[in-house]
């Protein structure tokens, strides 16, 4: 089975609407900051009011108090929330048992209704709404309970459940666990010597909270690496932690039958090949994010000119949605240009604007979009085209204006230690200078190229690497 993250959340999320039935039918889905993000890159507005919702209220606002309609909160399992929701449920909030990292053994599986432990008691004063129904996004802390139970307020609690969603997924097959800042420097960096185990437990929960929402329990390898040759790696230790952490919800997952074979957790890490986040490389999806802004991860958003002369601010949305994006992504952009004038030529066919092209004349880039403003009633079937190829021209303008052509060959060069011609690389360092020295190559092109220079050449002194430094000019920032 091939994992699909998109649904594995979306069946979190509408098992929970569909799971709350008021009496009175409808029901106010409250939600924090982070919740919110989730729940909005998950399921359109119409699909949350369509499971009896009346209505979407913020944790953080001002919320009026409405004792006629019962709750479902999506929240974070954060402290700030927490305390935000016994003051909901009529409670008051104690200052101390805050924070901690320690977790309860009754994971993400566990079915809605009451947790273990918890009493009733008696609230001090009347809370916001009839009855609350608790999902938290993942694993609540030990700690975050007991402040519940805490408070008294346990008796206004329908049902307080897990959910395994705190992940962002971009496309079907990909997430990101997106728990730290800076995450290669927090991890690496031999100036951050504290925190190190703290940001591996925080990624082993996030992955964690993957199983959990896709019902597997993996097999686990991890890449060794001499710690002579390569440093610090981090897959070893983040392994053993992720094992420890599946212990806690294993049991409340569901056996695997003996026929399927097992599903496996290959666990990699930068160590291994430092190179390439720092190599410019020239497939088309490479080259979208890497020279271009894209919002969210997956938002670009451009001006079109449209037939009549006016222009219009046009947002795109690069995900598997997209058929155009799914085709092309990973092709060197050159058979991506190619493939995409097939498709617009085979589209317009026989059109009028094409006609009048001069016979013979090649149909680049910039000739395409002429086209397509010339082409309003054409305008739903290629407005896909048209925001591709505008991409494709952006990528393109880059691509010239920061000589990126010569700046990869050099890079190549230098990884590899060969020519194209398989000769050996000797004018390295001469290259490297001459570029260093150049005002018109970009501070952030150079500064990859310095990064890619000293991970080639581990053998340069700290008095070379200033050196360098120094040619290309860089300011303290």
């Amino acid at each position: 089975m091939t994992a699909n993250f998109i649904e594995s959340k979306r069946q979190e999320f509408t098992n929970a609407l569909v799971g709350v039935r008021p009496r009175e039918r409808f029901k106010v889905v409250v939600v924090d900051r982070r919740s919110l993000k989730l729940l909005n890159r998950t399921l359109k507005l119409s699909e949350i009011l369509e499971h009896d919702v009346a209505r979407i209220e913020k944790l953080e606002n001002n919320r009026k108090e409405d004792l006629g309609i019962e709750a479902l909160y999506f929240l974070t399992p954060s402290k700030q929330s927490v305390d935000t929701l016994i003051t909901d449920l009529g409670g008051s909030v104690s200052n101390s048992g805050g924070s901690g990292s320690h977790h309860h053994h009754h994971g993400p599986g566990a079915p809605p209704g009451m947790r273990p432990g918890m009493r009733p008691g008696a609230p001090l004063k009347k809370p916001k709404y009839r009855a609350a129904h608790v999902f938290f996004t993942s694993e609540l802390p030990d700690v975050l309970l007991a402040r519940i139970k805490k408070a008294g307020v346990t008796q206004n609690i329908r049902a307080l459940k897990e959910l395994c969603i705190e992940y962002d997924n971009f496309g079907k097959h990909t997430f990101l666990t997106r728990m730290i800042n800076r995450p290669l420097y927090r991890l690496y960096s031999p100036l951050v010597t504290r925190g190190f185990n703290d940001e591996l437990e925080l990624i082993s929960k996030k992955l964690v909270n993957v199983c959990g929402a896709l019902k597997e329990v993996p097999v686990v390898r991890y890449l060794l690496l001499d710690q002579e040759t390569y440093g610090d790696t981090k897959a070893r230790p983040l392994a053993f932690l992720f094992h420890t952490e599946m212990d806690r919800i294993r049991d409340n997952l569901p056996k695997e039958a003996d026929d399927k074979p097992p599903t496996e957790l290959i666990i990699v890490d930068r160590s291994a090949d430092p190179l390439s986040p720092i190599l410019h490389e020239f497939t088309y999806e490479a080259m979208v994010y890497d020279l271009l802004e894209i919002d969210e991860g997956t938002k670009f958003t451009y001006t079109a000119q449209l037939g009549n002369g006016e222009e219009e601010v046009k947002t795109v949305q690069l995900d598997d949605n997209d058929p155009v994006w799914m085709e092309f992504r990973f092709k060197h952009i050159s058979e991506a240009q190619e493939g995409i004038m097939k498709q617009f030529k085979e589209l317009v066919g026989s059109n009028r604007a094409i006609a009048d092209l001069q016979a013979g004349q090649k149909l680049n880039l910039s000739k395409m979009s002429d086209v397509v403003a010339s082409m309003p009633q054409f305008k739903g079937q290629l407005a896909l085209l048209s925001a591709h190829i505008t991409i494709m021209e952006k990528c393109m303008e880059q691509f010239k204006k920061r000589s990126l052509n010569d700046l990869a060959m050099l890079e190549q060069n230098l990884v590899m230690g060969t020519t194209p011609d398989d000769e050996k690389y000797l004018t390295g360092d001469i290259d490297i200078a001459d570029v260093l020295s150049n005002p018109e190559i970009e501070l952030r092109d150079k500064l990859r190229l310095l990064l890619i220079f000293f991970i080639a050449n581990p053998s340069l002194t700290e008095a070379e690497r200033q050196k360098l430094a120094a040619l290309a000019k860089f300011s303290h920032e």
